[in-house]
């Protein structure tokens, strides 16, 4: 028996799953199925689900008020040799 499942999600962030997923062979629908395969083996959650500590949301925090003053990076070896 097949069933209609709807969900409701920004396109930018629809396209950009879909475009990762289809890069790996999978469609959108068997996404959603492997989910919820996981869901029923595990009888939980597969992913973990956490609320950021408070040195998390003080970053988060920083990034948003950003006034230009944080240092940025275009390359991750650039960030490793970086002088703190």
């Amino acid at each position: 028996m097949s069933a209609i499942a709807r969900a409701r999600m920004d396109d930018e962030l629809k396209n950009e799953a879909e475009s990762i997923l289809n890069s790996v062979g999978i469609t959108p629908s068997e996404a959603i199925r492997m989910l919820y395969k996981q869901i029923v083996n595990r009888h939980a959650f597969p992913l973990e689900l956490r609320v950021p500590n408070q040195t998390t949301l003080d970053a988060f925090s920083e990034v948003d008020n950003d006034n230009g003053e944080l240092e940025t990076f275009t390359s991750f070896d650039e960030l490793l040799n970086a002088d703190d």
